[in-house]
């Protein structure tokens, strides 16, 4: 597995989203690193990370990850794809983490609505037909540019560096699954962790987007309800903060992890 470290201080984990890779990251690093230890791995199939045949658990890879970098305990900022791997750790092990924010994030046991999976098989349905470009473009508009808008307010640097993550993502994805043994499957908790969230002890940030898909809009709900003491916060962005506000999103994080940092 792939990953950074930086600064120094209490361990911070950030998990990116599954349309890209560690990079999605990179206005958040620096703030960050300025008051604490930061630690960004690539998922398995992203960015610089392999994705090898057989089955594989994203939760106990980010275990082993905090085993070798002998980080007892840390914070977890996941974002999307990011976001349900830190709830199911923190489900595992809530000894280790002493804070949480899920970012728009995802959830272990949320079953998607009907447009959410009209997403995946217009995605699919691009890439069966060899249309790469499509595919990248659809996921631009469905997570960058979000709902209500017709691009997100985001210089074109920032643009071209999502699409050219998603598009190594998705190059890699396609690689993978020609080889036998394919990818898979991969491994989450159980029971799942939305039956779970009134075990989640630590303190909880929830982060929710007011342009993210509406599935993600209702998890963030799930979560603050669920989760006992979890508080909530709302920015005007779609499915990536980190990428279209970097400061504010900055602003939030420190604000809520000065609280409760060693």
């Amino acid at each position: 597995m792939a990953y950074d470290v930086v600064g120094e201080g209490s361990a911070v984990v950030l998990l990116h989203a599954g349309v890209g890779d560690r990079r999605l990251w990179d206005g958040q690093v620096d703030a960050l690193a300025a008051h604490h230890c930061v630690v960004r791995p690539d998922f398995r199939g992203c960015g610089d990370s392999p994705l090898p045949g057989g089955p594989f658990s994203h939760v106990d890879d980010i275990r082993a990850l905090l085993d070798h970098l002998e980080i007892d305990r840390a914070a977890l900022v996941g974002n999307s794809l990011g976001g349900r791997v830190a709830i199911d750790l923190v489900l595992e092990q809530p000894e280790r983490v002493w804070a949480l924010v899920p970012v728009a994030s995802a959830l272990t046991g949320y079953v998607g609505s009907a447009e959410l999976d009209a997403l995946d098989e217009e995605e699919d349905a691009f890439l069966d037909a060899g249309e790469l470009d499509e595919a990248v473009e659809l996921n631009l508009r469905t997570w960058l540019d979000g709902l209500g808008r017709e691009a997100a307010p985001v210089p074109a640097e920032a643009r071209r560096h999502v699409e050219e993550m998603y598009r190594r993502l998705l190059e890699i994805d396609l690689a993978a699954y020609k080889r036998e043994p394919p990818p898979g499957p991969i491994s989450w908790s159980e029971p799942p962790a939305m039956t779970r969230l009134n075990e989640i002890a630590a303190p909880t940030l929830v982060v929710a987007c007011t342009h993210d898909q509406p599935d993600f809009r209702r998890i963030a709900a799930l979560l603050v309800d669920g989760i006992p003491n979890a508080e909530g916060t709302d920015m005007e962005t779609a499915h990536l903060p980190g990428i279209e506000r970097p400061e504010e999103l900055n602003r939030v994080l420190l604000d809520f992890l000065s609280r409760f940092s060693r």
